[in-house]
């Protein structure tokens, strides 16, 4: 797809003189998308403000007056720099999607920018199109993940009311030994959650993952393995299975959870107006 969608972006940038922005110029970057947009055929293309969009077949003109540090210059086309290109995804994705991509952002390996780039980057944003949802994310994002699906499973945990996990930190032996870094875990009680994906099915994969758990059990910690299984609820309505495991790994350890304000009950008389 990538190299696809290269040769095609090449072709349209050398004829316009365009830029490469908005959901193209994710994809050049690998930003994780949502399937439908990943699979889009459309280019996006952003050009000064004193020049017309580009209009052609499959191509949505975009035009906006991009600062020096907006742009990178590749060896065949000119795209919109990691952080200006996410930022113009606040405008087309949902907020879920858009932490995502933010934590792509900020990923452990190889990461794009650091929290403080885009701190600075939004301070210098206020007030312009698409600043509100970019906030909104922003609160959201955090750095180190590994995985959309990490980044997923965060937020769902927390959507459920249960304390935010920490990402990736590293749990140790009584010795001073390390034994792994769980993709996300709750260090008071204990709790370590792995999410397995596709590639954890290898039988070499499989025989370190249950050495390491084993590891970590014997250290005192209580081991959740999760998988695109127990993110998706089985029916409408119903909890998803993650959120019920982690919750119940908490309470097992002692943690509970705080107790919901008390709704003020309105009687009949007291929604009457006074008397004149």
């Amino acid at each position: 797809m990538q190299g696809t969608l290269l040769d095609r972006v090449h072709a349209l940038a050398a004829v316009t003189a365009a830029v490469v922005s908005h959901l193209s110029a994710a994809l050049l970057w690998g930003f994780p998308l949502p399937v439908s947009l990943a699979k889009t055929a459309v280019v996006h293309l952003t050009t000064p403000p004193a020049r017309r969009a580009v209009r052609r077949k499959d191509v949505v003109g975009h035009q906006c007056a991009l600062a020096p540090e907006e742009i990178v210059a590749g060896m065949r086309v000119r795209c919109t720099s990691p952080l200006r290109t996410w930022f113009d995804l606040a405008s087309m994705l949902s907020l879920d999607d858009l932490v995502i991509a933010g934590d792509f952002l900020l990923r452990r390996r190889n990461p794009l920018a650091t929290i403080d780039d885009l701190d600075m980057y939004l301070a210098g944003k206020k007030g312009q199109p698409g600043y509100r949802n970019a906030s909104r994310a922003r609160a959201l994002v955090r750095a180190g993940t590994d995985s959309p699906k990490e980044t997923e499973l965060r937020l769902l945990l927390i959507r459920h009311g249960l304390p935010e996990p920490r990402i990736n930190a590293p749990i140790f032996d009584d010795t001073g030994g390390w034994i792994e870094d769980p993709d996300l875990s709750y260090r008071r009680e204990k709790v370590a959650i792995q999410y397995d994906g596709g590639h954890h099915a290898d039988p070499a994969q499989r025989r370190s993952d249950i050495f390491r758990d084993e590891k970590a059990r014997d250290a005192g910690w209580r081991v959740v393995v999760l998988t695109q299984w127990d993110l998706t609820p089985f029916a409408p309505g119903m909890e998803a299975t993650a959120v019920t495991r982690v919750r119940a790994a908490l309470v097992e350890r002692g943690w509970s959870p705080s107790p919901r304000p008390k709704r003020r009950r309105h009687s009949a008389a007291a929604a009457q107006p006074p008397p004149k």
